[in-house]
Parts: C-alpha cells; sequence; structure tokens
C-alpha cells in the first residue's frame, strides 16, 4: 500500500474549496496547507484530523485503507494519546524501538521521540505503523 494524499485534494474539490478556505478553515496558512497536499512537505497529524473532523471521515478511509467513509463522532487529535497507543501497540507486538525503527526506515531516535511525544508526529508515519501492525490510523490517533 502506497501513502497518498490524493483523496484530501478531491474532497476538496468535490466541496467547492479552495486551498486557501481550506487552509482557513484547519487554521494553517494557504501555503502551508498547499505543500501538504501536493506533497512538499510532511502532513503531521493534527492536520490531517482537522480535515477529517471538519468532513466527518475516518482517517483509514482518506488514506485509502478501510472503505468506511464516516465517522461516529468528532474528536480532537491528542498528542500524548497517539504516543501512549504507539507504545502500547510495540510492546504488545514484542518489538524494541530499534527494531521498529529500522522497519521504518528511520533513526531510532527519531522513533522514540514520536513515541515520548517530543515531536510532531508525521501522518506517513501513523499511516506506515498502521500497515505493519495491521491496524486502524483512527485506534493509533486516539479518535476510536
Amino acid at each position: 500500500m502506497v501513502f497518498s494524499l490524493k483523496k484530501f485534494h478531491d474532497i476538496r474539490i468535490d466541496n467547492d474549496l479552495s486551498q486557501k478556505k481550506m487552509s482557513s478553515l484547519l487554521n494553517i496558512s494557504e501555503d502551508t496547507y498547499g505543500n501538504y497536499e501536493n506533497g512538499r512537505s510532511a502532513m503531521p497529524i493534527y492536520v490531517a484530523v482537522r480535515f477529517a473532523n471538519y468532513f466527518n471521515l475516518n482517517l483509514d478511509y482518506l488514506l485509502n485503507i478501510a472503505d468506511k467513509k464516516s465517522l461516529n463522532y468528532y474528536k480532537d487529535f491528542d498528542e500524548k494519546e497517539c504516543a501512549k497507543r504507539i507504545l502500547k501497540v510495540r510492546k504488545e507486538k514484542g518489538m524494541s524501538q530499534e527494531q521498529l525503527a529500522r522497519m521504518l526506515n528511520i533513526p531510532q531516535r527519531t522513533y522514540s521521540s514520536y513515541e515520548h511525544n517530543d515531536r510532531a508526529i508525521p501522518l506517513e508515519f501513523i499511516f506506515n505503523l498502521s500497515i505493519i501492525f495491521n491496524i486502524s490510523i483512527d485506534y493509533l490517533t486516539g479518535r476510536n
């Protein structure tokens, strides 16, 4: 499975929203949103959650992991909860930070900073974790 933000673009267009309007709704600059949507910058999870909440969508649907479109409730992103769930899942799978970092092709120190909530977690990182562990992005982000 390949990481893609195409649905973000398509949903914005289908709802007749410009990048300027979408960026305003997400409380970020238009350039920043454009860079996320066009893949020039890594979209942080909190932006993806704001987008999903605005349209009442499941993150797994937005990233082509699941067909279920709607989420039954609105929930803001909680960085600490996400970090706790990442740690919990890794431990349940009996893996070390080093092993998982190797699988994700990132430095162990970077992985550790996500798990300890010392750095904003990129959406692509959560996407890759969900694929490796066959687990919902909405679960990992604390949305269900």
